[in-house]
C-alpha cells in the first residue's frame, strides 16, 4: 500500500518544518496592534478585578445580581465624580474616571492616562480635524501602548498564565 510511504513523507516534512520554524518552542500568538492593546488591556483589567474578588464579566455568563453588577462596574470603570473631562467643539463633554481597573490599565499601557484621554478623545471624535499636536500625541502614546502590551502579553505567555 502507498499509505505508509506517504505518511512517512508527511512526518519527515513536518519534522523538518518544525526545525526550520522552531515550532518546538511555544510562542505567543502574533496579533495586530489593535488586538495586542485590547488583549493586554483585558488581561490587566481581569487581573485587577480578580484582586478585588470579582469575576470578570464575559458574554454568555449568567448575569450577577443588579447589586453585584453595580460593584463590578464601579471597580472596572471607577466611581463617583469623573476626574477627567474634555469639552469637544460643538459642546459635548466627555468624561472619564482615573480610578478603577480600566484607568489602571490605561495608565500602565499608555504611560499617561490623562494625556491619552485628551488625545484619544480629540482624535477619535474630530478625526482629521484634530489639532496636529493631539494627533502626534495619539500616535506616540499608541506606539508606547503597543510596545508595553507586547511585553505584558509575552510575560503572561512565558509564565503560562493569563491571570
Amino acid at each position: 500500500m502507498l499509505t505508509y510511504p506517504r505518511r512517512a513523507t508527511v512526518v519527515a516534512f513536518l519534522a523538518s518544518l518544525c526545525v526550520v520554524t522552531a515550532c518546538t518552542a511555544p510562542k505567543a500568538p502574533q496579533l495586530g496592534a489593535d488586538d495586542t492593546v485590547k488583549a493586554a488591556q483585558l488581561l490587566l483589567t481581569d487581573r485587577c478585578l480578580n484582586r478585588q474578588g470579582f469575576t470578570p464579566p464575559r458574554p454568555g455568563q449568567r448575569p450577577p445580581s443588579a447589586e453585584e453588577q453595580s460593584r463590578v462596574s464601579d471597580a472596572m470603570f471607577g466611581a463617583g465624580r469623573a476626574e477627567l473631562s474634555l469639552t469637544l467643539p460643538g459642546g459635548p463633554e466627555v468624561r472619564q474616571h482615573t480610578d478603577g481597573c480600566l484607568a489602571q490599565a490605561q495608565q500602565r499601557l499608555y504611560g499617561d492616562q490623562e494625556r491619552w484621554f485628551r488625545a484619544s478623545t480629540t482624535v477619535n471624535n474630530l478625526k482629521s480635524r484634530a489639532p496636529a499636536g493631539e494627533r502626534t500625541a495619539y500616535r506616540e502614546l499608541r506606539a508606547h501602548a503597543v510596545r508595553t502590551a507586547r511585553t505584558i502579553l509575552q510575560s503572561a505567555h512565558g509564565k503560562g498564565t493569563n491571570r
